[in-house]
């Protein structure tokens, strides 16, 4: 990252990639968007969330770098990494960390590339599989604040999630793996490209999405736009209304599950429903919000809890969200992530592979998409895509890990393992972010605040996402967890909506969402006469309808809209707000749910 790029107020393209190196004019849209993209998550994350709880809005000392004055007069970048295989599948079922569960290091590492593994005999102090459960079949506690127990009733625990065809990959890096017939493997897809990213480059060019899918996956097959595009339960092809053109199906059969071959299965971008760089901004932006905590318990799983940000015992999320949190207590300032934002694999440290006589590095091994440090002078590694591959002749069992480690006089406590599953080699990289220190006023100083805590008055609304009815439809027909995101959703001038759906949280006491209205708003709060919002039904997110009265004091409810835009009406960002007749507390919009296009 270069100080040009990090004092930009420009949203640079992640590891400042170019997917249209000959085409300057798709290029120049693709940037375009990206950068309103990323400034309307910027813009969400200070809000953070003042609507459904208390204590976590607004996150003053974060900042969008449309609002800082560059360059700076310090340049202070703090990377932070962790590692890439999940902590959570080791925290609920590996015997080192006393999970009743009791599975050894090998089994974890099976659970995550198979997504199921064989007990026998099942453990009786846990409870019975539910293979309905969406991603893994397994039980675990519900409650992890202050600390998870083992000894909570098992009538409480719940299926495991996040939930998906790989949502327990939830560091920001996911893999599909290949095997040949003998169940050895032959290569491995590591990626942590953000969805957002692919959702944005379908807009400018289905065709470049296909031909990146080939390049990246390199199955030996070629795969087609049609192969990508978003299909009805009826297998009929969706067209979104904000584009008039067919879907992304970010879950289509070269980009679903841990199991790859040259028919299905492969890892271009980033699925589990948290991986997602909305999320990671909205998560640094909460973090830089101090906490009245005891100094003994001003920890990561505190911090975490105490912020509702994030997930604890991820490795991700609590090192991200503490080590932001430390640069704003101990220096001072307030914080902005670093140019080009992204999430980024490190390459891993290979002192301990052992690769065998006549092979090298380079044969197996390679960064498919982004940029090593060494290679543009970085301070980190900004790699989007790597892969490990078998020359021919050879599987990657033929690689160990490890070091042979002397115990006792019946032979070594620790012998170097041969690589079986993706997670061994998971284990040995980890996954980066960086957060740019952007000055404070010296006069400033933050009052830490008390735990976050949820309201149970009546308030606004708290929109989430703006999707067509049809698209959210045919990806929750896909899978019940597909990954949504909340990027811009992009209208045109003169132009009506028909069957759009407003996702948002709402508390009502006296369950009166059905009377609740929408408006969309400019970017200093005031309301846009130009955009009508018109609500026509409004259903709980399962799709249950709801009617005035009905008790219903939280959840999320999709609330079904028309949309018409003027012809008068300017181009740019607009917030939504979800106003709840009941409420007296200010309408707050949720910035940059739409964009009027030029």
């Amino acid at each position: 990252m270069s100080k040009s790029v990090d004092f930009s107020s420009y949203y640079a393209t992640p590891a400042e990639i170019k997917d249209f190196p000959n085409e300057p004019e798709l290029q120049s849209t693709m940037d375009r968007l990206w950068d309103s993209g990323l400034d309307a998550a910027n813009q969400a994350a200070i809000v953070s969330n003042p609507w459904t709880v208390d204590n976590q809005a607004p996150c003053s000392w974060y900042v969008n770098r449309k609002e800082v004055q560059l360059p700076l007069d310090s340049h202070i970048v703090e990377p932070v990494f962790w590692t890439a295989f999940p902590n959570r599948l080791k925290l609920y079922f590996s015997q080192t960390e006393k999970s009743p569960y009791g599975l050894s290091d090998q089994q974890v590492y099976h659970l995550a590339d198979f997504a199921d593994v064989t007990l026998s005999p099942y453990p009786a102090n846990v409870p019975d599989k539910d293979p309905s459960n969406n991603g893994l079949p397994f039980k675990i506690p519900s409650k992890t604040c202050p600390n998870m127990s083992w000894q909570e009733s098992q009538s409480t625990w719940q299926g495991y999630d996040p939930n998906g065809p790989r949502g327990w990959l939830d560091e920001y890096c996911e893999w599909a793996v290949t095997r040949n017939k003998d169940g050895k493997i032959t290569k491995i897809n590591f990626t942590c490209e953000n969805p957002e990213y692919w959702y944005t480059l379908w807009k400018v060019s289905p065709s470049k999405v296909a031909e990146l899918y080939t390049q990246l996956l390199d199955n030996g097959t070629t795969i087609t736009v049609e192969d990508l595009q978003l299909k009805d339960a009826n297998g009929e092809l969706v067209i979104d209304p904000f584009t008039d053109a067919p879907a992304y199906n970010p879950l289509n059969k070269w980009n679903v599950g841990t199991i790859a071959d040259n028919e299905k299965g492969g890892a271009v971008h980033l699925t589990s429903p948290p991986n997602t760089i909305g999320a990671e901004i909205l998560l640094a932006s909460q973090a830089t919000l101090l906490r009245d905590l005891p100094a003994q318990q001003y920890n990561m799983q505190r911090l975490v809890c105490a912020g509702a940000f994030g997930r604890p015992y991820r490795n991700s999320d609590p090192h991200i969200g503490f080590q932001v949190n430390q640069v704003i207590k101990n220096l001072t300032v307030k914080a902005m992530l670093t140019n080009p934002l992204g999430l980024y694999l490190q390459a891993p440290d290979f002192s301990s592979y052992t690769f065998p006589a006549g092979t090298q590095l380079s044969d197996w091994f390679s960064i498919v998409r982004g940029r090593a440090a060494l290679d543009d002078g970085e301070s980190y590694d900004q790699i989007l895509h790597m892969q490990f591959h078998a020359p021919e002749g050879f599987t990657l069992e033929d690689v160990t890990i490890g070091t042979t480690v002397e115990g006792a006089a019946s032979g070594p406590s620790q012998q170097p393992q041969a690589i079986k599953y993706a997670g061994q080699i998971a284990e040995t990289f980890k996954v980066g972010i960086a957060a740019s220190a952007v000055p404070s006023e010296p006069s400033q100083k933050q009052q830490p605040l008390p735990n976050v805590i949820a309201k149970t008055s009546e308030c606004n609304g708290y929109p989430a996402m703006v999707i067509a009815e049809n698209v959210l439809n045919a990806m929750m027909a896909a899978n019940q967890n597909p990954p949504f995101v909340s990027f811009p959703a992009y209208l045109n001038r003169n132009t009506s909506y028909q069957n759009i759906v407003v996702q948002a949280g709402y508390v009502s006491p006296t369950g009166n969402v059905t009377q609740a209205t929408v408006k969309a708003c400019r970017e200093d709060g005031s309301v846009d006469s130009n955009i009508t919002i018109v609500v026509n039904q409004v259903t709980n997110s399962n799709g249950t309808p709801v009617g005035g009265g009905s008790g219903n004091s939280a959840g999320y409810y999709n609330f079904f809209v028309t949309i018409h835009v003027e012809a008068s009406a300017e181009s740019g960002l607009r917030g939504v707000i979800v106003k709840n007749p009941a409420s007296t507390e200010r309408p707050m919009p949720m910035p940059g749910l739409l964009y009027i296009n030029v």
